[in-house]
């Protein structure tokens, strides 16, 4: 009974807000707007943002719905606050933006991971022909207090600010020019309409990315052109059912299942499949790749330390397929990430380097179940 009342208290409550960027009330912008010293000060809650799913969040910036519930893990329910993988995109007629933003934690920086990536933000334009460039990095400064970042723009460019990867956000706000305006962002060129969603462990939440641009999740956002959400939890992507659940009232384009490092081998056993087969229940036309168990430590003599999982990952993959599966992919661990020690900053957490391989692995899988 107690399971039953939790699902339908979910299908009623979970409104998912994926797919509703392109709302963007002008309007409701400018009249929420604050002036000081010539620049207009717009909350970011009034402005486009990408990769929050769900509009019923205990804050604006948190990545799971209130309906979160103990069935769930204590690292989840506590990172769900970090704001990876959320960007704000929009479009300004400014010929300056300004940023500001107030963190929800005083631990700026991690012992292998800079602040700039924990809880930087970073600036990128998009230009007409739909290619991204970087522009600056607004490195945090203050623990408690308001940190800023100023940059010069060009009307033409489309605006993208990633928020911190490993810190959450209490508040934050874009400035412009007194007398100029917001509009909403251009499309993506992907055309793919609904968001790829991944799900996964501290490399997934971005560890250890040195900004947040250079997440492998944000870097395919790019890369593609499409919108992602990131659902990775550092040490804590465990396949809950109630997890399923909630990833399920996500209308995606895709789903990345990369939680293997945060399971041992017989939560695999109990978790995965039923994981799995309620969310294709759930959701039955979506493609969903199965990733392999991600063996980012440094191997010496190349001996693959976690093959039981992989094995197990890969029979269930096999085992659905002949079941009649469609729609459904494997990325094995040894097509994920090749330069082994040098592409990390401890033997294991990707630095950019492992990074931008992660993401060419990734990028290519969802590619080939997107059919792009």
């Amino acid at each position: 009974m107690k399971k039953l009342l939790f699902v339908l208290a979910l299908a009623l409550s979970h409104v998912a807000m994926a797919n509703e960027i392109a709302k963007f009330d002008s309007r409701m912008a400018a009249e929420n707007a604050v002036i000081t010293n010539g620049i207009k000060w717009i909350n970011a809650i009034h402005l486009p943002i990408e990769g929050k799913a769900f509009k019923n969040t205990k804050a604006y910036f948190h990545r799971l719905p209130s309906t979160l519930t103990t069935n769930v893990n204590a690292g989840v329910r506590s990172l769900q606050s970090h704001t990876t993988g959320m960007l704000l995109r929009f479009k300004t007629d400014s010929s300056k933006i300004s940023i500001k933003w107030t963190l929800s934690s005083p631990n700026l920086a991690m012992h292998h991971m800079p602040s700039t990536g924990v809880s930087g933000v970073d600036i990128y334009k998009v230009g007409a022909d739909g290619k991204y460039s970087y522009v600056r990095t607004g490195i945090p400064r203050h623990p408690r207090a308001p940190n800023q970042t100023q940059v010069s723009w060009n009307s033409e460019d489309t605006c993208i600010v990633y928020l911190p990867l490993y810190n959450g956000v209490k508040e934050m706000f874009i400035g412009i020019d007194e007398k100029a305006s917001i509009f909403a962002p251009q499309p993506h060129t992907s055309k793919v309409a609904k968001p790829v969603v991944f799900y996964g462990t501290s490399i997934t939440h971005g560890g250890c990315a040195s900004r947040p641009g250079l997440s492998f999740v944000n870097i395919i956002g790019r890369d593609l052109d499409l919108h992602v959400i990131n659902l990775g939890f550092s040490g804590s992507g465990k396949m809950e059912m109630e997890m399923s659940e909630h990833l399920a009232a996500i209308d995606a384009s895709c789903y990345v299942l990369d939680c293997l490092w945060n399971m041992g081998n017989s939560m695999v056993k109990a978790n995965y499949e039923p994981f799995i087969r309620n969310l294709r229940a759930k959701r039955p036309d979506v493609p969903i790749v199965m990733a392999g168990q991600c063996d980012v430590y440094y191997r010496p003599g190349g001996v693959f330390r976690f093959a039981a999982n992989e094995k197990l990952t890969k029979d269930l993959y096999e085992k659905l397929i002949a079941e009649g599966w469609k729609n459904l992919s494997y990325l094995p661990y040894d097509g994920q990430f090749s330069c082994n020690g040098e592409g990390t900053v401890d033997g294991c957490h990707p630095n950019d380097l492992g990074m931008m391989e992660m993401s060419k692995a990734y990028g290519n899988a969802v590619k080939k179940a997107l059919g792009l």
